[in-house]
């Protein structure tokens, strides 16, 4: 073999033409969670935040006032009779979220693939699922907190199933429950809040259709997105027969809470390797992180890339965390109004 051939052949480029094998999804009700906890005047307190944190071995519990009708007299009497509050507990639900991976070194002494683009493809699967898995939790915590009361169901759309679905509208640029958001809001008394909207992609199109209006068109669509922010999930699915899905949120209604190992907050260190810490996740946040070093057999982990690693050494990396979706207590909900409302469109 001549030695250009052999030139040729050796010849290898890094490129990025594995760039779109994994792609990390748009959190779209992740986001809404996260950004109505951050906001000034939600649910959580700063107090609850770092509390929760820190609450790892421990349940943590919220006292909540239940919610109380009173009667109003027409006399004045002499004698108050006592109308005590009734109170509740509750109880922050927690799940764990927990991915790691090797890393072997001397892997890449003769190989293509470097130890960086090695660690950053196995990061990259890592925070994919996490995303994915994150948009799926607040999903079902949205659903459950759906309201089941609806003061007025304004334009003529009907309620049913707890949904508000819009329906005899002959295409869907002609939708016009967006412009109804608000007033049904209203409707349950969440006044002038401002909301997030977080729908499917079928609603992101509809969206789309009426951003093409304005003012100078013969019909201004653009009223509809007045005091809403918008966000897309391509977790929240379609019934039968519907075109587009989505949730109302008035401001100041969700939070997320996260917590690490203890041993990540005091950022433990043993002489074994061992240390413990906490590390902020893109897109996520602060997240407990576990890392040791040993030595190990690595010769059948890859075939014959791998065949000569008789021992050699091993980094080991994990990433940790709690998270709980926390959404408004109700005491009642078949009676006392969500500021989450879930709708749907379709078309005849």
């Amino acid at each position: 073999m001549s030695l250009v051939s052999t030139l040729v052949q050796d010849s290898r480029v890094t490129a990025e033409l594995d760039k779109f094998e994994i792609r990390i999804e748009q959190a779209g009700i992740f986001d809404t969670f996260k950004r109505q906890s951050e906001a000034p005047g939600g649910i959580l307190t700063d107090e609850l935040k770092n509390r929760a944190f820190a609450s790892a071995g421990r349940a943590t519990t919220v006292p909540v006032l239940n919610y109380k009708d009173v009667t109003v007299r027409s006399t004045r009497p002499l004698t108050i009779s006592a109308d005590e509050n009734t109170s509740a507990f509750v109880t922050i639900t927690w799940t764990t979220l927990a991915y790691g991976f090797k890393m072997y070194p001397a892997q890449h002494f003769n190989n293509d693939i470097s130890y960086q683009q090695d660690f950053d493809h196995k990061y990259k699967a890592m925070m994919r699922k996490f995303i994915a898995t994150l948009e799926g939790l607040g999903n079902t915590a949205l659903n459950a907190a759906k309201t089941q009361v609806v003061g007025e169901v304004t334009g003529g759309h009907t309620f049913a199933s707890n949904v508000v679905s819009e329906t005899g509208i002959s295409n869907l640029y002609s939708s016009y429950i967006m412009h109804d958001l608000i007033p049904m809001m209203a409707s349950n008394d969440f006044y002038d809040m401002g909301m997030d909207v977080v729908g499917n992609q079928g609603l992101r199109s509809i969206v789309q259709r009426m951003a093409g209006f304005g003012q100078y068109n013969n019909e201004d669509k653009t009223l509809p997105f007045e005091n809403k922010l918008l966000h897309w999930s391509n977790q929240i699915s379609n019934a039968s027969g519907k075109n587009a899905t989505g949730y109302a949120v008035a401001d100041g209604s969700l939070g997320i809470l996260m917590r690490v190992e203890p041993d990540s907050i005091m950022q433990t260190r043993l002489g074994t390797s061992h240390e413990w810490d906490i590390v902020e996740l893109p897109m996520i946040g602060r997240v407990g992180s576990y890392m040791y070093e040993e030595a190990v057999d690595a010769s059948s982990v890859a075939g014959a890339a791998t065949a000569h690693l008789t021992r050699t050494g091993a980094q080991n990396f994990d990433f940790a965390f709690d998270v709980a979706f926390v959404t408004p207590y109700n005491s009642d909900q078949a009676t006392i109004a969500s500021p989450v409302l879930k709708f749907d469109i379709d078309t005849d």
